[in-house]
């Protein structure tokens, strides 16, 4: 399977095009915890063919702020591609990863040739942004324990089920909430002992 062919916004051309984007693609390996992208690193858009990624930012104190997983068909760098400039994002794999690189300037061309990407590439954008809102409403709930049950609701629709599988460790969850990793793990063993989830493995709980 082409790289290409795992994103969404490229999967509706015909293939012969996709093959012509496929030629722009540069592939590189990560291994876990290394740096894939740093701010002032050329703009380009990434895609994650195999592996995880995090993309983080760190605040003046020093800590982690988690702003989302990357995982297998994932994307990011569209905002770059428009003359945003990454002045905090950090993308580290969490484990080995296969990574495809496409320049600014080769993808700003393919938006020339070809139009209808224009449309899958703005829904990309407010899809991101959504998502980016949902974690600012997490982080304006005061409290830690509110902000993990909100969290966990969340997921349990999201998924379908009252059985829920956390999409990333607790250490990045706390990250993600604004939290540490200790008060992350002191909720949950409270929220377990007041009978509000069960855990049933350490990434998999049930919401009672």
């Amino acid at each position: 399977m082409l790289c290409v062919q795992l994103v969404p916004i490229f999967q509706g051309l015909a293939y012969n095009q996709q093959l012509k984007i496929e030629q722009l693609v540069r592939r590189t390996h990560a291994k876990k915890l290394e740096s894939v992208l740093a701010p002032g690193d050329q703009d380009q858009l990434i895609i994650l063919e195999s592996g995880q990624l995090k993309a983080v930012h760190y605040t003046d104190d020093g800590h982690e702020k988690l702003h989302f997983l990357m995982n297998a068909g994932d994307y990011t760098g569209e905002n770059w591609l428009f003359g945003e400039k990454n002045t905090n994002t950090f993308l580290v794999a969490t484990t080995d990863s296969l990574v495809c690189r496409i320049a600014a300037k080769d993808f700003n061309q393919l938006l020339v040739n070809l139009p209808d990407l224009n449309y899958q590439l703005l829904k990309s954008m407010v899809t991101h942004t959504n998502q980016l809102l949902q974690q600012n409403a997490y982080l304006s709930i005061g409290r830690i324990e509110a902000r993990l049950i909100a969290y966990f609701n969340d997921l349990s629709i999201q998924q379908q089920s009252q059985t829920v599988t956390l999409p990333f460790s607790l250490k990045d969850l706390a990250a993600y909430l604004g939290t540490t990793p200790e008060t992350i793990s002191r909720k949950i063993t409270e929220l377990g002992n007041n009978h509000k989830i069960t855990k049933l493995t350490n990434l998999k709980y049930y919401i009672h």
